[in-house]
């Protein structure tokens, strides 16, 4: 008879090595430098202002390349 396999072992990890303490290290606070730096743009907030233009390009090269198999199969079935 075949006995049962006891479960495998989870590995565990050490939490504190892994996670800083809260009041460890102070987080760093930016300077006046370095947010003059930072561009003074905001997210797109919907997706109508982003680019689709690709897509058209995209689907006109679909419908072009199945335009030309098309008349391969109709010519291939009329020499047939």
């Amino acid at each position: 008879m075949s006995s049962r396999r006891p479960r495998r072992q989870r590995r565990r990890r050490e939490r504190a090595s892994t996670l800083p303490r809260p009041g460890a290290t102070p987080t760093p606070q930016p300077t006046a430098e370095a947010a003059a730096r930072i561009p003074d743009q905001t997210p797109r907030e919907h997706h109508v202002a982003t680019d689709y233009r690709y897509v058209r390009r995209d689907l006109v090269a679909v419908a072009v390349v199945s335009v030309i198999t098309l008349a391969f199969v109709l010519v291939a079935a009329a020499i047939a």
